[in-house]
């Protein structure tokens, strides 16, 4: 199984993506949130890049396994380096992907369980919800970052509280404690046999 999840291409432009119609899932985040990491652990693998440096894919970075699905590596939000002009052309590439992309099954927003949900992630999800109707679901990463049991018994009722403030289904995961992500794995591969 491990070996059957490949890289397929890192996409500029809409017209890149490929033409067939194949699910897939998004994963987009704050810059630094863990992305590459959560994906690598997903598929057992080290098939995304991990950077110090946040806001490093430019791109939409594109890994199947089989013909089942896709996971798409969206670029992170809140640091990134890219100039301007590049920047208004990620954000037109964003905006077509979510609007007019039909094999979109979810979209992961990820947030550090250190921080929750910030200014930037709400504005993320708000934008989301006006152009897509898929459906978004809150992954909390880092859980093994929290050190002391009972700021995690805090951050569980916090997140329970964003949970039902924005009507969304949240997945907990640490890439030291498995549970959760086993548990975000079963629920991606029950999604494409509905």
């Amino acid at each position: 199984m491990i070996d059957d999840w490949k890289f397929v291409k890192e996409v500029h432009k809409f017209n890149q993506l490929p033409n067939d119609s194949i699910p897939e899932f998004v994963f987009w985040g704050r810059s630094n949130v863990g992305k590459s990491s959560l994906i690598n652990f997903i598929v057992k693998k080290n098939i995304a890049k991990i950077s110090r440096t946040p806001g490093r894919t430019k791109s939409l970075v594109i890994f199947q396994l089989k013909n089942d699905f896709r996971i798409i590596d969206m670029p992170g939000y809140g640091f990134s380096k890219i100039s301007k002009i590049n920047e208004i052309k990620l954000d037109k590439l964003l905006e077509t992907y979510f609007k007019k992309r039909e094999n979109i099954k979810n979209i992961f927003i990820l947030l550090d369980s250190r921080h929750l949900l910030k200014e930037i992630d709400s504005q993320i999800i708000n934008q989301l919800n006006l152009v897509t109707e898929k459906e978004i679901i809150l992954i909390f990463t880092k859980f093994d970052k929290i050190k002391s049991k009972a700021e995690k018994e805090k951050k569980y009722i916090d997140i329970e509280k964003i949970k039902k403030k924005l009507h969304k289904n949240v997945f907990n995961t640490s890439i030291k404690e498995s549970s959760g992500i086993v548990l975000l794995k079963k629920f991606l591969y029950k999604s494409i046999i509905k």
